[in-house]
């Protein structure tokens, strides 16, 4: 397995020499350490049945992709479902109104009370629409937000054993690698002190696993149809494999590809994530402090415009 450090060494070298793309701008196979064309990219995705695509949420241009890829994916053979931790699993109802073409996204949106649970969730809306258009189901993924708050104050055992029977989150388990590394992105808030990074964290792996029993429960249901996912989340429930792929996987015994955005140049807009409260300073780890995880980041990672100061071959 391709080590972290050889992963970064490799992504340093690809743009400091490689020639025909100035702008530094595409696609990067993190295994091989190559840049990768999009129809590489959508000839490999072929062999997936679960594709995780890691998002900043409030990054229009990470939108962008997300609509373009659903598209090529669209396109295949296989039928695809789109799955959304912007939406919550108990909008089903909804939902199914909204793909009938009952609702218009407005409609939709207000009768949800998406405005208010997903401040920036206007950037969505050109992914549902095409979603809709293309005949894809779509599934929100989200849980009680009350609960994951409340693990993030209290901790996990402020959750008795028979609410988590009721939820299906008795058979959580917490992988310390996981839980290591969500404390390292995790800042101490202030007026929060190193018990709310553990309380997070866990919150965190919860809502994981919460997510991943919908994505399996949809799954399952197929009845051996070779269907597709595409589940767009944020960048932090996917990396190393770790978080949501791992849940999903401790179900599921299936082909997936993970694919992480990385940060675009352009101002992302306020965070919508359901644990922000505050803000917080940015995080400067170094690269001795990843060193630990010793694992390939993703599959694929996409590097947007002017990522590097790359000069066009002359």
């Amino acid at each position: 397995m391709v080590s972290l450090r050889e992963t970064l060494a490799a992504l340093a070298l690809i743009f400091l020499c490689s020639a025909g793309k100035a702008s530094g701008q595409g696609w990067v196979d993190l295994l091989a350490g190559d840049p990768v064309s999009d129809a590489d990219l959508l000839s490999d995705l072929q062999n997936a049945r679960i594709i995780y695509l890691g998002e900043m949420h409030t990054a229009p241009s990470h939108h962008r992709i997300e609509e373009r890829l659903l598209r090529a994916l669209a396109a295949g053979n296989a039928p695809l479902s789109l799955f959304l931790e912007a939406l919550d699993a108990k909008d089903a109802p909804i939902l199914s109104r909204f793909l009938a073409g009952e609702l218009s996204f407005e409609e939709f949106a207000r009768k949800i009370d998406w405005p208010r649970r997903w401040s920036n969730y206007q950037d969505y809306r050109v992914l549902c629409l095409s979603a809709r258009e293309k005949h894809v189901r779509v599934f929100g993924l989200d849980g009680p937000a009350l609960l994951f708050h409340r693990i993030a104050r209290q901790g996990w055992r402020s959750v008795p054993p028979a609410e988590r029977e009721r939820l299906g989150l008795n058979q959580v388990r917490f992988d310390p690698l996981y839980q290591r590394l969500l404390q390292l992105f995790l800042p101490i808030h202030p007026g929060m002190g190193r018990s709310w990074q553990v309380h997070a964290a866990k919150a965190q792996e919860v809502r994981d696993d919460w997510m991943a029993e919908r994505i399996a429960e949809a799954l399952r249901k197929t009845r051996g149809r070779k269907e597709r996912a595409l589940v767009v989340c944020g960048a932090g429930h996917l990396r190393f494999g770790l978080g949501l792929p791992e849940h999903v996987a401790s179900r599921l015994s299936i082909p997936q590809r993970i694919l992480l955005l990385a940060p675009p140049p352009e101002r992302a807009r306020a965070s919508a994530l359901p644990l922000a409260r505050r803000p917080a300073p940015a995080l400067l780890l170094s690269h001795a402090a990843l060193g630990f995880v010793d694992r390939p980041l993703a599959d694929y990672l996409w590097l947007p415009p002017r990522t590097f100061p790359v000069k066009a071959p002359r």
